[in-house]
């Protein structure tokens, strides 16, 4: 998780961010919940890089199509 610095964080909320956060990151945290057979049943869509701590919007399939 990102414990660090948050000065140069921002708000890209909004338009779904694909797979990389605009600092190079692929890793992000995101809040989840699990269905009865363990896989994620849902996932909220503002997540936050891990790397710079920026908030950004999860993309979903549809937004890969």
């Amino acid at each position: 998780m990102h414990h660090g610095d948050y000065s140069k964080a921002m708000d890209l909320r909004g338009t779904p961010i694909g797979t990389m956060c605009i600092c190079g990151c692929e890793v992000f945290l995101a809040l989840v919940a699990f269905g009865e057979d363990k896989e994620i049943a849902f996932y909220f869509l503002d997540g936050e890089c891990v790397n710079c701590g920026s908030l950004i919007t999860l993309p979903t399939p549809v937004d890969m199509e």
